[in-house]
This record gives structure tokens, C-alpha cells and sequence, in this order.
């Protein structure tokens, strides 16, 4: 259970930790309230499908709860622990690829 068990269930691949990261940026923001994935799709302009996605692979894990359509992030300790550990992860190799991006237009002189 946790988020390391609905992680494993998704894509390994950068495009899908990003959209991950961002549906946990708007649950956590909006906690307690139940958001349709039409609804989280819409506020994160992506599509209904992957957050669909997302979201089942979240549920599964007990990281959201589902009622009928919606999906709910509950403030659980532990759930909170996982969830902002990933968030400080995936924001420092963020930076990290921007560091390193940035260092390779200075060395080559791309503007």
C-alpha cells in the first residue's frame, strides 16, 4: 500500500512522474475535496485518459479515495510522509535538468 505501489503500477517515464507530481500538487492543495477526473484533467489541461490513469493507480495504492466518480486525498500522516518525499524528488531532478541544461548553453554558447 502507499505511493510506491501505485507508482510501480504506472510508466516509468519522466512525462508521467511530471503528471503525477501535478495531481499531487492539486489533491493535496484541494484535500478533502472530491475531484472528478474530468475535473482534474481539466485544471491541469491533460488528458482525461492519462489522469484517469493517474488517478486509479492513486486509488489503488489507498493514496486517494474514491466515492462514486470522485477522488478524495485524505491528510493520512504516512500518505503525507510518501507523498511529499516524491514531490522533494522529482522538484530537485527537475532542477538538476535545468542546472544542467543551463551549463551546456553557457559552455556551447546556446542562447
Amino acid at each position: 500500500m502507499g505511493l510506491d505501489r501505485a507508482l510501480r503500477g504506472m510508466p516509468g517515464d519522466r512525462a508521467t512522474e511530471n503528471a503525477v507530481r501535478d495531481v499531487l500538487l492539486l489533491m493535496s492543495a484541494h484535500a478533502g475535496e472530491p475531484l472528478s477526473a474530468q475535473a482534474v484533467a481539466d485544471r491541469l489541461n491533460r488528458s482525461e485518459h492519462a489522469i484517469q490513469v493517474i488517478l486509479s493507480s492513486l486509488a489503488a495504492g489507498h493514496v486517494l479515495a474514491v466515492e462514486g466518480d470522485a477522488y478524495r486525498y485524505m491528510r493520512d500522516p504516512v500518505v503525507e510522509l510518501d507523498v511529499q518525499r516524491f514531490l522533494r524528488r522529482s522538484g530537485q531532478h527537475g532542477q538538476l535538468v535545468q542546472d544542467n541544461l543551463a551549463r551546456f548553453r553557457d559552455r556551447y554558447g546556446y542562447r
